[in-house]
């Protein structure tokens, strides 16, 4: 009977053979023709839906994920980004559709553990304090303070701050709130990278929850 380490072993070394040959088909034809019969394995559908809030200059997003192959960054092993896996991080957790897997998960999870392990240290997370403070803030209807305190954190150094700041705006959801969302949203600027860049997409992923969240109430 095998362990379960060999037949995680032999489920890695399949889908990493299945990449591969996705990978070849590709080179000579298109997507669209690999599910003409129906999803091939290793494919998994886009809801455009949900990457409607993407800024689209560099290509469009995806029609579909395909698995893909990738060696991890840190520590050398061959693994795979299954389709599966990118649908979750694209659309769910909302990761930029441009992003790509680069560690294993043992690698992500000892640098995480790292990191937990040096915040640990008095004050050494004074940005992830402020930025547990600022979204708690969402979870209560506006008040003066809270406003107040949003409208100090969109004048922040921190650009991360900045950007949890947009969200509890898009989570609060008033008129005042949706009317500056869509101000930002309108306002992209011509620099990518820049902070109106980085607002932009910021207000158009809390306005795309605002309006889920409202078509499921």
């Amino acid at each position: 009977m095998k362990s379960n380490k060999q037949r995680r072993t032999e489920i890695k070394a399949r889908r990493i053979e299945r990449a591969a040959d996705l990978k070849a088909k590709l080179r000579t034809q298109d997507a669209r023709q690999l599910s003409s019969g129906g999803l091939v394995p290793g494919m998994a559908m886009a809801d455009k839906s949900r990457l409607a809030h993407y800024n689209t200059t560099f290509g469009e997003v995806p029609d579909f994920y395909l698995d893909q192959a990738y060696t991890c960054r840190d520590c050398g092993a061959e693994e795979v980004w299954t389709a599966k896996q990118q649908k979750w991080w694209h659309e769910v957790a909302q990761g930029s559709v441009y992003s790509q897997a680069v560690r294993c998960r043992a690698c992500r999870q000892a640098r995480r553990a790292l990191r937990d392990a040096a915040l640990r240290n008095e004050g050494a997370n004074l940005l992830g304090d402020e930025v547990a403070r600022l979204r708690a803030l969402a979870t209560e209807k506006p008040t003066a303070d809270s406003l107040a305190q949003v409208e100090a954190s969109l004048r922040s150094k921190w650009r991360s701050l900045r950007v949890i700041a947009i969200e509890v705006m898009g989570r609060w959801g008033g008129p005042e709130q949706i009317e500056r969302l869509q101000a930002f949203a309108a306002d992209r600027g011509r620099s990518y990278g820049s902070w109106e860049y980085e607002a932009a997409n910021a207000a158009a992923k809390a306005l795309a929850r605002h309006s889920e969240a409202n078509r499921e109430c």
